[in-house]
């Protein structure tokens, strides 16, 4: 599960940087108002990335302190 994870918050990083560079191109080639909408792509890959990253730690520390009450136990 820790490597589908990982796999997932470098997915969402990789899509923000791609999502980024094709907003700037839209913004370059094209005006304002069309192109907008495309700056809204990286901004909700970034936002996921952070909550996927977020999460997975929450997760390890979650495995952690099971595995650590086990070794008490």
């Amino acid at each position: 599960m820790e490597k589908f994870a990982r796999f997932m918050e470098l997915l969402w990083l990789g899509l923000a940087f791609l999502s980024a560079g094709w907003a700037v191109y839209v913004l370059a080639t094209q005006d304002w108002e069309r192109a907008v909408i495309w700056v809204w792509f990286p901004v909700v890959c970034l936002a996921m990335w952070l909550y996927r990253r977020f999460t997975r730690r929450k997760m390890a520390e979650w495995a952690e302190r099971e595995r650590q009450a086990r070794e008490r136990a």
